[in-house]
């Protein structure tokens, strides 16, 4: 009987552990994918250089979050809940369609004119020009949709191929300092590509319609995604205004070892990334307060055992990515975001966001950047934003204030629901 049960359970579990797996390759891929030309980029051009080109990325990347507005993360729950209803997924996805590539032009806009306006970026006007095609995949790339039916073969399929290529295009062609807005070129032909082969699976191969929305239903999806985007701008200031800062105040070396030490971040939250995103439709569609609470716990104890393993193979980890020697007290410390940032994501995605609380997600956030903003006129004041460290002791502080109150937001959420 109890085999029986164990049965049933695994079935009824099925499409997770697909999609789990699914999104598991993909998510370690593009994790890993530009861990592999980096020490090659460095070598072939330099640490100050290379260190331009991302903060070209990183302005660049203030368009994907204009063009996203937030939809990207409440449109996988609306499409999850109306999977079987092919008129209400057209009016779903027609809805981003007609949202993003209005947003897409005002966002060119404002990045045309902050470019010209810097008289450094100016400089380099093809390389931020060639930077922000970057934007083409969450312009195109409806992957709230292959999210909410939890068909995450397609998102896998795409990615991976479109990386590969970009890996083998700069292996290829980046040879000399010359040659470095290929590596944006070829990022922003990929998304294009990308994207272009996501729609037409969507409206081809899936009989998807595209119609007009309805004024109305415009603005309600762009209302219930405001919390949401309002919380990726103000996350942005935190996340990647320490990049222009560090340019600025300290010098493009500097740059290569925060990204480097972001780069590692974003490697060690994937797994709990990968688990949040799968089991997010159950959650949100069950509103299963046991499953999300549990996760959230072994996913902390998940992380300290790789935070420590992590710190005990940096010397050669390191070593392997940057040709000179570097002080690793900066990047141990940074190695401690990823336990803070992991688990507050996940508690953020299936507690706050799918039981229907948003608005705390952007309180959260405000939270955050206060103390990243403190934080930093603090060190500024003590004339101390001289180094990579004191950049990263800011970040790694707003991550902490940002876990601590959105666990105890999800505290209490979890005891209201729960009555």
């Amino acid at each position: 009987m109890n085999i029986d049960k164990y049965k049933k359970r695994i079935r009824n579990n099925s499409v997770i552990f697909q999609n789990l797996t699914y999104i598991t390759f993909l998510e370690l891929f593009i994790v890993v994918s530009p861990l592999i030309t980096y020490p090659y980029l460095i070598k072939t051009l330099g640490s100050e250089l290379y260190g331009l080109v991302i903060t070209a990325q990183v302005i660049a990347s203030y368009g994907v979050i204009v063009v996203n507005f937030g939809l990207r993360t409440i449109l996988p729950k609306e499409i999850s809940i109306h999977r079987n209803d092919k008129s209400k997924i057209s009016e779903i996805i027609s809805s981003a369609f007609v949202i993003r590539p209005f947003l897409w032009v005002v966002s060119f806009i404002i990045y045309y004119f902050v470019i010209t306006v810097i008289p450094s970026y100016n400089k380099h006007l093809l390389l931020f020009i060639l930077s922000f095609g970057i934007t083409f995949n969450d312009l195109l790339f409806p992957q709230f949709y292959f999210q909410g039916i939890e068909e995450m073969k397609f998102i896998t399929f795409i990615n991976i191929g479109i990386n590969s290529i970009f890996i083998l295009l700069t292996f290829i062609f980046v040879k000399d300092q010359a040659d470095y807005y290929f590596v944006p070129l070829f990022k922003s032909i990929g998304s294009f590509i990308g994207g272009t082969i996501s729609l037409y699976i969507v409206f081809f191969r899936h009989n998807i319609k595209f119609t007009i929305p309805k004024k109305y239903i415009l603005i309600l999806y762009m209302k219930e995604a405001l919390p949401i985007f309002s919380t990726e701008i103000i996350t942005s200031i935190k996340d990647k205004f320490s990049y222009i800062l560090l340019g600025s105040f300290v010098g493009m070396n500097e740059v290569v070892i925060y990204d480097l030490g972001a780069k590692f971040t974003a490697m060690l939250v994937k797994p709990i990334t990968i688990l949040s995103r799968v089991l997010f439709p159950k959650i949100a569609r069950e509103r299963n307060i046991l499953l999300s609470k549990y996760t959230a716990l072994g996913s902390f104890i998940l992380m300290v055992i790789v935070i420590l393993t992590f710190n005990l193979f940096l010397p050669f980890i390191v070593k392997f990515f940057l040709s000179e020697t570097i002080n690793l007290m900066p990047l141990r410390i940074f190695s401690l975001a990823p336990l803070f940032l992991s688990v507050s994501s996940f508690i953020a995605t299936n507690s706050i966001i799918a039981f229907g609380f948003n608005k705390y997600i952007l309180y959260s956030i405000i939270i955050t950047t206060i103390t990243y903003v403190s934080c930093l006129g603090i060190f500024y004041f003590a004339n101390a934003l001289n180094t990579v460290l004191a950049f990263i002791i800011i970040t790694v502080v707003s991550y902490l204030a940002e876990f601590i109150y959105r666990l105890i937001i999800a505290k209490k959420i979890i005891k209201d629901v729960s009555r």
